[in-house]
């Protein structure tokens, strides 16, 4: 008889061994993650020119009367002294200045900070602490050289950091259920049935939209019917695929792009969720295993070099209506399918149950 239990513990393990394709509890991605979509803010005000969102281009343009000038001085400064002097009648614009890629400036067309012809130009804009003055200046100079004139724009950056949250198929398709791994091990010792149900990874696409520089997330996760939450790690979509470089909440998302603004489109990273089922009973219940992971983000913020600053925090939707919310966490859920409950169905016993225990 004991050589009849342990052919059949055998011949159950192999079976299992054999069964792994329809359980996603490979630890890396088997096709090119896709990216969920970013979802535009409706409680967001519009922004503008003057209210602009980091790492969007704007244009910024003048007329004058008359339409013939001289040059046009396009700079940015947070000094209140536009010109600090005019000794003899020429004068001296105030020289602390921003530069392109500087404190308040990401980008901007070549003639930024040099008198010119052009009354147009072209800036994207960091994120900067909206208490500083930050003016965008227009110095003109008349068509004969003999008179001139200053105008400013008050320049106070919109935020739309935004994060959003999908499952991922191990196969790379935006979906959130999943078949829940086979039985990894069952071994009868002569008393017990011993059991290992084995191990699930959940993939998710998180999507970080209007930022500059990088982003710092937080992770947590639960699972609703019992399993052990393992890992919990992040990686760039093509490493993900590789299966290397994954990263631990905390660390920070640098924009990908070139030039580090990250705009209203997005960039996506994968998180990946190690659910452990263990031995315990509860898994073999009709009940599926819902895996929830939150997530929070900071932009980076250059006036500290660091992440600190809650009100750089993601925005999300309010609850009815009004102003965005700072600073939500973002949610998703993956639901892993239930195991078949077995039920012992010999009616002439005393026991409620002939089944032998569960270790």
């Amino acid at each position: 008889m004991k050589k009849q239990i342990l052919f059949l513990t055998v011949f159950v393990a192999a079976l299992l061994a054999g069964m792994n394709s329809y359980g996603q509890y490979v630890n890396s991605m088997t096709g090119a993650p896709t990216c969920t979509p970013a979802v535009p803010l409706s409680c967001l005000s519009d922004a503008d020119e003057l209210h602009p969102l980091p790492g969007e281009v704007y244009t910024y343009t003048i007329t004058t009367d008359p339409a013939t000038v001289g040059d046009v001085h396009w700079f940015v400064t947070d000094e209140s002294d536009i010109i600090t002097s005019a000794t003899l009648g020429t004068p001296v614009l105030q020289p602390n200045r921003d530069v392109v890629d500087g404190d308040y400036i990401l980008t901007a067309s070549a003639h930024y900070d040099t008198p010119g012809a052009s009354k147009t130009i072209d800036i994207s804009w960091k994120t900067f602490d909206t208490s500083n003055e930050v003016l965008l200046v227009a110095y003109v100079e008349g068509a004969a050289g003999c008179s001139d004139n200053v105008e400013v724009y008050r320049i106070e950056p919109s935020f739309s950091f935004t994060l959003d949250v999908a499952g991922l198929l191990d196969a790379g398709g935006l979906g959130a259920e999943e078949c829940i791994s086979p039985v990894e091990s069952a071994v009868y010792d002569g008393t017990n049935l011993t059991m290992d149900y084995g191990e699930n990874w959940v993939f998710f696409s998180v999507n970080a939209a209007n930022f500059v520089d990088s982003w710092e997330p937080t992770f947590s996760a639960v699972a609703a019917n019992g399993s052990t939450i393992g890992t919990i790690e992040w990686a760039y979509p093509t490493d993900a695929q590789a299966n290397t470089n994954w990263n631990v909440s905390g660390t920070p998302v640098d924009a990908v792009v070139a030039g580090g603004a990250v705009g209203a489109g997005g960039e996506c990273i994968v998180v990946r969720v190690q659910v452990d089922h263990g031995s315990v009973e509860h898994n073999n219940t009709t009940a599926a295993e819902v895996v929830t992971l939150s997530i929070d983000g900071v932009m980076y913020d250059p006036a500290t070099d660091g992440y600190g600053n809650a009100a750089l925090a993601d925005l999300d939707e309010p609850a009815s209506s009004g102003a965005c919310v700072n600073d939500v966490t973002d949610v998703a859920t993956y639901t892993l399918t239930p195991r078949p409950a077995l039920v012992d169905a010999i009616p002439d016993t005393p026991n409620p149950t002939d089944f032998e225990p569960k270790n």
